[in-house]
């Protein structure tokens, strides 16, 4: 399980073999360590050095994130013994054409499954996306004839804008959406948006350091100092699937109001109530089961959060020559 701490002024602390979420003395949480896949400290949280000891010990994924969602930094443990992985995917950012090949399979999978949501909330809303729907098509058909990152990135971005131009269609009155801004969200829609982005990039980075990747060492974005650009490259074809769903969930079924948003330094941003109920519903899309193809016909019905994990296992493969091409999960 992932331990959300989001109460500001609350500690973690170790009981025995339980982690403890405390308020001074009272107990408002507590896990079994056994349990834990990841704990997640968003704002001004503390954490005892009994706990974070025996967290690194345990090998247990912990995260410091802003009270926004912003990434602050991680635990780590000693190093990853994978040497020889991390030492291939350095080789294969230097050969163009691999790099190429993996975001051209990055840009698609993004689009189409855009493509794949905009269809299917057409179909139960009656709303006419035929217009954008050939226009994602296009640009799918263009992702395979691009010869250079700039020009799939530009291709990337058309999409991508068609796409945010006819969501705001799915958003219900009070939550309008007129298009993606960010840096600081200027609206509940898009803080909504960038929160639930952030969740899913801890996600993507969590898994690339269990499987050995470096997170900072991309295909697609652009390599930049301090810049996660390999887990930005696996998060985009999971971006409609697991967070634009969800947020137009939220949404249209009133889990989220106008009081759990707050205006503040030029931006609008998610808080309190508000925000537990997407980390809650974040938690609920990642335990639900797709059907994911493991090799010629065979497939399996596993969870969000293996597949997450399953597709950068997939590229690590790719990486070491034994998968010839990197494929993006695609949702039926």
């Amino acid at each position: 399980m992932i331990l959300y701490v989001t109460d500001q002024g609350t500690g973690v602390y170790r009981r025995g073999e339980r982690l403890q979420v405390r308020r001074r003395k009272q107990v408002i949480a507590e896990v079994h360590l056994h349990d834990l896949e990841q704990v997640v400290l968003m704002g001004q949280i503390a954490l005892s050095s009994p706990a974070m000891s025996t967290l690194l010990e345990q090998g247990v994924d912990t995260v410091f994130l802003s009270i926004n969602g912003r990434y602050r930094g991680r635990l780590v443990g000693p190093a990853r013994r994978n040497v020889v992985l991390r030492q291939k995917q350095f080789k294969c950012y230097e050969d163009e054409p691999f790099r190429l090949n993996v975001a051209r399979a990055v840009v698609e999978g993004k689009l189409r499954n855009m493509r794949t949501l905009i269809m299917r909330l057409a179909r139960r809303r009656k709303v006419d996306v035929g217009t954008v729907a050939h226009r994602l098509r296009r640009s799918i058909q263009q992702v395979g004839r691009a010869t250079n990152a700039e020009t799939l990135r530009g291709i990337e971005g058309a999409g991508t804008a068609a796409y945010f131009g006819v969501l705001g269609d799915f958003f219900p009155e009070g939550f309008a959406f007129k298009g993606r801004n960010r840096r600081p969200p200027r609206d509940p829609a898009n803080a909504l948006l960038s929160f639930g982005y952030a969740l899913l990039g801890n996600s993507i980075e969590g898994a690339i350091y269990l499987v050995g990747l470096d997170p900072y060492l991309g295909f697609l974005h652009v390599v930049d100092y301090g810049r996660p650009s390999l887990a930005l490259d696996l998060m985009e074809e999971f971006r409609p699937v697991l967070v634009d769903a969800l947020v137009l969930d939220l949404v249209n079924h009133n889990r989220v109001q106008s009081e759990d948003f707050e205006t503040r330094d030029g931006g609008v941003f998610l808080q309190g109530e508000g925000r537990k109920r997407l980390i809650e519903g974040y938690q609920r899309r990642l335990e639900d089961r797709v059907t994911y193809p493991v090799g010629g016909e065979r497939v399996e019905r596993i969870s969000y959060r293996r597949c997450l994990e399953y597709q950068v296992r997939r590229l690590a493969r790719v990486i070491l020559g034994e998968e010839a091409q990197y494929r993006a999960f695609l949702v039926r």
